[in-house]
């Protein structure tokens, strides 16, 4: 064989050699499963539900469990258990309250934090009870659960929704609303100190913000609803407050579309437990449920195939 053949030669083997293992490569990629996403109902945007499913995403993203969380914008709890029994979402955070309403056809994957319900005036408004409120503009919150939650709080206050004029803000423009004067009142669900809720740095009424109490009406929504309303105190100086102010706590579960795989939930459950020191949003002093003991507790709220199988590996 001559020189020249010879380069040929050993130039279309080598050329053959990497086609093949282009193409092996190409197949192999292609043999590879396509990585699973799963759709997560929130709330609006910078409130708790938004910030936990944003940091429950990417605990699940550094996990290597195999799929990846989306979290979703949403109206909130009674919008996200809709979207859920109708298969729109694959996971969802709700407040417990609203949760117990269609408990038979949800499945819980657990309890994971508990939201304070905290309304708020400036500090020099002369609102000093939630009767007060009679003939005022209120904000009930954006979101559906916390609206849901407001209109139980004035009826318990002996004010029915008619008594109040009712201007939904959502929780990034509570503290401008109350400086503008736009509303006189504004509850927000959240943890403590929620930093939406920050007045300093001159954001928010010139006086600053104080909470009004409401154990009269937690001791009223107890009677009628039961312990899904909890007492809370919330600490003396939480946003310049000068003693405790007694309120009411609603624990919050994230919820699973009872045929979504018991694989998934289970390693979501691992995020939760073995991931939680992030799950706390940052600042935030509130009470979470992210251990084996407190996750399972879900009101009433039966727990999914996979998550029950999870908390008995971890408990054993």
């Amino acid at each position: 064989m001559r020189r020249s053949d010879m380069g040929l030669h050993i130039s279309r083997r080598a050329m053959l050699a990497g086609l093949t293992v282009l193409a092996s490569g190409i197949a192999l990629g292609g043999c590879q499963p396509p990585v699973r996403v799963f759709s997560l109902g929130t709330a609006e945007n910078r409130g708790f539900f938004y910030d936990f499913g944003q940091s429950l995403a990417g605990a699940v993203s550094r996990s290597d469990v195999g799929f990846t969380l989306e979290p979703r914008i949403t109206g909130g709890s009674v919008e996200n258990i809709a979207d859920l029994l109708a298969g729109r979402l694959d996971l969802a955070l709700a407040l417990a309250d609203v949760a117990m309403t269609e408990k038979e056809g949800l499945r819980a994957v657990g309890r994971v934090y508990l939201n304070y319900l905290q309304l708020a005036v400036p500090a020099d408004s002369t609102i000093r009870a939630l009767a007060d409120l009679r003939g005022r503009t209120v904000s009930l919150g954006a979101s559906s659960a916390t609206a849901r939650a407001g209109r139980l709080l004035l009826s318990a206050g002996g004010l029915s929704e008619a008594a109040v004029r009712v201007r939904p803000v959502p929780i990034t423009g509570v503290l401008d609303a109350l400086a503008s004067g736009r509303v006189d009142a504004a509850l927000i669900a959240g943890g403590v100190p929620h930093p939406e809720m920050d007045t300093s740095g001159g954001r928010g009424p010139a006086s600053g913000i104080r909470l009004l109490d409401l154990s009269g009406e937690l001791q009223t929504m107890q009677k009628q609803y039961g312990p899904v309303y909890q007492p809370v105190r919330l600490a003396k100086g939480l946003y310049g407050s000068a003693g405790e102010v007694g309120s009411i706590g609603i624990a919050s579960l994230l919820l699973a579309r009872s045929d979504l795989p018991e694989d998934v939930v289970g390693r979501i459950v691992d995020v939760l437990i073995n991931k939680s020191s992030e799950l706390v949003p940052a600042g935030t002093a509130g009470v979470q449920y992210l251990d084996t003991r407190s996750l399972i507790y879900t009101s009433g709220v039966q727990l999914h195939p996979g998550a029950a199988a999870a908390y008995r590996r971890h408990h054993g």
